[in-house]
């Protein structure tokens, strides 16, 4: 009897799991929808005709699909350069933002002296006060260097990231102190551990830190709508904006279309590394 009792606790606790992993599911799929939507009605849109798009009651997909707005495109933005605006400033700012977040994240981590943790305190503090409090002193900045309207007056200011310091000290924190005895003893100096042992064995947090900075930096307006002047010198989220204007006329084909195709590369590059992302932050939450 406390046998068959048994069993049908375990199949009841069983079927909770399940109940429990399926609302999981559930919820998870509804979000996803919410969140794939509004994605798929930019790409419909952007090949939907103007009058199409313009219906009382429009349609969710294209009912006479056509690349008629990416043809056009082309002729109004100077994509191709205003793509390679945006993958050198933002390949830039992450290359430089890993190495100097990590030589600064294994200072904090490993280094013994007074202050440290205070200095951490203080990078964590300044997370939270916006980038906007700082556009004006840094626009005068560049403007007396003589740098504004380039491109490395975009990457230079924000190319040390206070998350990118926490979040390497905490991968640096799984350093086995031994291993960074052994190459002293062996005579390296500490920038050459830092090439030679730290970077390889905090490779998946430079991973994951370096995808979060290159999307956010992808994405970033604010700054370089401040700093970029010339068509030519824009990246793809400046050049966007130019497309819109609400006095006159906004060819909402036109603006779908340029917004696809600033979109699909960093969709695509999440896809790709979302579980090095994952692993990334989850592996610095653990350390402490």
């Amino acid at each position: 009897m406390a046998m068959i009792r048994s069993a049908g606790g375990y199949a009841s606790y069983g079927l909770q799991r399940r109940l429990s992993s399926l609302a999981v599911y559930a919820v998870l799929i509804v979000v996803g929808c919410l969140i794939l939507v509004p994605f798929l009605w930019m790409v419909n849109t952007s090949l939907k005709p103007a009058p199409e798009i313009m219906l009382r009651d429009p349609t969710f997909f294209p009912q006479d699909p056509t690349l008629i707005h990416f043809r056009n495109l082309f002729v109004r933005v100077n994509y191709f350069t205003n793509l390679f605006n945006s993958l050198f400033v933002a390949s830039v700012t992450t290359a430089i933002s890993i190495f100097f977040s990590t030589m600064v994240g294994y200072g904090i981590a490993k280094f013994r002296c007074k202050g440290l943790n205070a200095l951490l305190i203080v990078f964590l503090s300044a997370m939270m006060f916006p980038p906007f409090l700082i556009a004006i002193p840094l626009y005068m900045v560049a403007a007396g260097l003589g740098v504004v309207n380039s491109l490395w007056a975009v990457i230079i200011p924000f190319s040390i990231s206070n998350f990118g310091i926490f979040l390497m000290r905490q991968f640096c924190l799984s350093i086995p102190n031994d291993l960074l005895d052994a190459a002293r003893i062996d005579g390296a100096s500490e920038f050459s551990i830092l090439l030679r042992v730290v970077f390889p064995v905090v490779a998946t947090g430079c991973v994951a830190m370096g995808i979060l900075k290159f999307l956010m930096t992808w994405n970033d307006f604010f700054w370089p709508l401040i700093m970029l002047t010339s068509d030519r010198k824009m990246t793809l989220p400046v050049a966007l904006s130019t497309l819109v204007d609400f006095e006159y006329y906004v060819d909402y084909g036109l603006v779908m279309a340029l917004t696809t195709l600033v979109v699909v590369p960093v969709v695509i590059l999440f896809l790709i590394f979302q579980k090095r992302i994952i692993e990334g932050v989850t592996i610095s939450g653990m350390k402490g």
